[in-house]
C-alpha cells in the first residue's frame, strides 16, 4: 500500500474510533456510507478486547478496504503528503459541524 494511502487510513481510523467512542458520528450520515460504518462498526465491536493498537492495526488490515471507501465518498482535500488539508480528521468534523449549527 502507498505510503499517502497508508497514512490517510489511519488517521482516519484514529479519529474514527475516537468519535465513536463518544458515539458522535451524525455528520457521517450526511454521506452515503452507512453499509461500509456499518460493517466496520460491527468488526469493532465484535472485537472490543482488542488493545487499541491492534484494534487500530486490524482495521487497517481488514477493514482497510471499506475505510478507504468511506474517505472517497467524503472526499476530503488532501495534500500531496498524505495529510488533510484541514490538518486533521478532528479538524474536518467539527468545521462542518460548525457549517450545519449555523444552517439550524
Amino acid at each position: 500500500m502507498k505510503q499517502r494511502l497508508k497514512k490517510a487510513t489511519q488517521d482516519f481510523i484514529n479519529f474514527y474510533l475516537r468519535w465513536l467512542k463518544k458515539n458522535d458520528l451524525e455528520i457521517l450520515a450526511e454521506y452515503k456510507v452507512d453499509y461500509y460504518l456499518a460493517d466496520i462498526n460491527h468488526y469493532v465491536f465484535e472485537n472490543k478486547a482488542f488493545t487499541p493498537e491492534q484494534m487500530r492495526a486490524d482495521l487497517l488490515a481488514d477493514r482497510g478496504q471499506d475505510i478507504r471507501h468511506v474517505i472517497s465518498v467524503i472526499n476530503p482535500d488532501y495534500y500531496s503528503n498524505g495529510n488533510l488539508a484541514a490538518g486533521s480528521w478532528d479538524q474536518w468534523y467539527e468545521d462542518k459541524f460548525k457549517k450545519i449549527s449555523v444552517r439550524d
